[in-house]
């Protein structure tokens, strides 16, 4: 089974939040899969910076557009808006991976972006949702777990 790992850091002092998702439900990860190393911590450099961020994005703007981001400056992601409504994941803290219930929409102004079947160490699968201003050049999201606690990300159009 192939797996993906996501770290973000925890708010309210609940530290690291490790996270690896599944391809099946309750099928423990396969240990031959590579994973992110817990001190993955991406350097700055590596963090989006896009030159022109322009509010007012559509899904048709959207469709079969690139972006490269970080959650919380931990989690680094590159994937595709595809037209359908699918998200690919070329790079998901350096691995590869892609879910097909990864789903992406735009709401009037508001983005939503999906990352599904993300397990914790307590063996939960979530999914978070990330929302924010829909635009093209990069965005600031939000993600929430459905727990309450949320993340940042920042992401910018390559």
């Amino acid at each position: 089974m192939r797996t993906r790992t996501l770290t973000l850091s925890a708010l309210a002092g609940a530290g690291l939040l490790l996270l690896g998702g599944c391809a099946a439900g309750d099928e423990a990860p396969d240990a031959s899969e590579p994973t992110a190393s817990e001190s993955a911590d991406p350097s700055a450099s590596a963090s989006p910076a896009p030159t022109e961020i322009t509010p007012g994005a559509t899904a048709e703007t959207l469709a079969g557009t690139s972006w490269f981001g970080t959650a919380e400056g931990v989690a680094e992601v590159t994937f595709t808006l595809n037209a359908d409504g699918t998200v690919d994941f070329e790079s998901f803290n350096g691995q590869p991976f892609d879910a097909p219930t990864d789903v992406w929409s735009v709401d009037g102004e508001t983005f939503s972006l999906t990352i599904s079947q993300l397990q914790a160490p307590t063996g939960e699968v979530v999914d978070i949702v990330f929302t924010g201003t829909a635009a093209t050049g990069g965005m600031e999201l939000v993600g929430d777990d459905g727990s309450g606690t949320q993340y940042a990300m920042t992401i910018a159009q390559v």
